[in-house]
């Protein structure tokens, strides 16, 4: 049966693996598409795969001399498809891919007619490989550039290891035999994550079998009273608030965590990320102090480790840049908890560089000081004054007027650049530029509101050349079933020195 009537669209193929290993395969056609179907094929060890065209591109030509393809330098004939499991017609002649479809269903072959729904009985998806691990990817022939989009973010997600790790884990299921039964999925989750992937990274794979074997052994003797079981909890920079600013390891942590403890502003499309199944904790803090204390934060993480819990502590921008990261890695090194950082992208650098302004340039500034703005009496103002470089205030717009006041007094000149950024990264992002001396009445008057960044330093100017629209536009955003996830940042800072706590 085609599919040929509008109560059929939508509906869903059924997605399966097939085993072509010694079964017939037979492409119709020579050119690009049949030379994309013949190189997925291959690697399926067909027998044979049987290519029928007149002239075949090079590579078929070299597959066929090497005794990988039979080829049939002929026009295709019906009788070509007797014994066949899966057939192709895979030429640019719509008729003579529609004839092999008639023809492959009379002798009951699933067919696949390119371009051509209604002739298809299945359709081949876009793929990303990993070794043994592979993803499919299918539109349901609706859109063949959406699925080779979607399979190009994938690309980029996947680690380019997780075959290597694959090896490990099937080695370390044979190893651990009839034993293997007796050992809870999440335990494999654990076991893999951290050391045992960073050595199958490294090319190690008997060591990193070794230990993985080891782990999983570990557990069957690990003792079931209360406090035994090790939790890890990984302190995750979420980055500005971009989703698609996120790392891979941060996207990966999220995705295997049992509890996510977050900040109140770490935005719903970055929490998409966890497991569906995990906890969610808000432990955001609120102006004005409302909401949890840093020490009910940290009693709150260890209790969790110490419960054996895969904790994911997810802190807007970096957990060490004025995100009291320190603090809560203490409280955890000091209960003996296991924990990890997970560096994310500082505000710090992205909020400026979202508005049009280089933190460092050659011949404007050499050096950045990153600043906590919500505690004036930290600093050393008449330092700060006097810095050449550019000066980056987070938590500023609070106490904007006494920073503007004290940098001025300092001897800052009144008329250097500055520029607020609000919500930077996100489709909320609000951007205005000013004097020194007029940016704090500037924001009041535009409403800008925290979160918000302070920049100040000539390199603030440069925003007006390289942003000339004055960033009127919305960042671009990517739909969250297609979210690629890894970002690359250079910086060319000379300096970079840390002021508050």
């Amino acid at each position: 049966m085609t599919r040929t009537s509008a109560a059929d669209r939508g509906v869903p193929y059924f997605a399966a693996f097939l085993d072509l290993v010694r079964k017939k395969v037979v492409v119709v056609g020579g050119g690009n598409v049949a030379t994309t179907k013949v190189r997925a094929l291959l690697p399926c060890q067909p027998g044979p795969l049987v290519v029928v065209a007149p002239e075949v591109s090079q590579f078929i030509r070299r597959a066929a001399a090497a005794g990988q393809v039979q080829w049939l330098p002929r026009e295709y004939a019906a009788n070509d498809l007797q014994d066949a499991t899966l057939a192709f017609g895979a030429t640019d002649d719509r008729e003579l891919n529609a004839r092999v479809a008639a023809d492959a269903r009379r002798l009951g072959v699933a067919v696949l007619a390119v371009d051509d729904v209604p002739n298809c009985d299945f359709i081949a998806p876009a793929l990303v490989r990993r070794g043994d691990v592979t993803v499919a990817i299918s539109t349901g022939g609706r859109s063949p550039a959406m699925a080779r989009r979607t399979r190009e973010l994938l690309e980029r997600a996947l680690p380019g290891s997780w075959g290597d790790v694959l090896e490990v884990a099937a080695a370390a299921r044979e190893r651990l035999g009839a034993t293997r039964q007796l050992i809870d999925a999440d335990r494999w989750q654990t076991a893999l994550d951290g050391e045992v992937e960073r050595l199958a990274e490294a090319g190690a794979l008997d060591e990193a079998t070794d230990l993985l074997v080891t782990k999983l052994e570990r557990t069957l003797f690990e003792a079931a009273a209360k406090g035994a079981e090790r939790g890890l909890v990984s302190l995750v920079g979420a980055g500005p608030g971009d989703p698609e600013l996120l790392t891979l390891r941060a996207v990966r942590r999220l995705q295997t965590a049992e509890v996510v403890v977050h900040d109140r502003l770490v935005s719903a499309e970055v929490l998409e990320y966890a497991h569906p199944a995990a906890e969610r904790c808000d432990v955001g803090k609120v102006p004005g102090g409302r909401g949890r204390t840093q020490d009910e934060i940290n009693e709150l993480l260890v209790r969790l480790g110490r419960l054996g819990r895969r904790v994911v502590r997810l802190k807007g921008g970096d957990p060490f840049v004025f995100g009291r990261g320190g603090e809560e890695a203490l409280a955890l090194a000091r209960a003996g908890v296991a924990f990890e950082v997970v560096p994310g992208i500082s505000a710090a650098l992205a909020a400026p560089a979202a508005a049009g302004i280089p933190v460092t340039h050659r011949g404007l500034s050499g050096s950045v000081t990153v600043v906590n703005g919500h505690d004036a009496e930290q600093h050393d103002w008449s330092a700060l004054a006097r810095s050449g470089g550019t000066l980056v205030f987070l938590m500023a717009v609070e106490h904007l007027e006494e920073i503007v006041d004290r940098l001025l007094s300092g001897g800052r000149a009144a008329d250097e650049p500055a520029a607020v950024v609000q919500w930077a990264t996100t489709p909320k992002q609000r951007f205005l530029s000013a004097p020194l001396a007029s940016i704090a009445a500037a924001t009041r008057a535009a409403g800008l509101e925290p979160p918000a960044v302070l920049v100040v330093g000539r390199t603030a100017g440069l925003s007006a050349e390289l942003w000339p629209d004055g960033l009127q536009r919305q960042p671009q955003r990517t739909p969250a079933a297609l979210r690629g996830v890894d970002s690359a940042v250079r910086e060319d800072v000379f300096s970079t020195s840390l002021v508050g706590n």
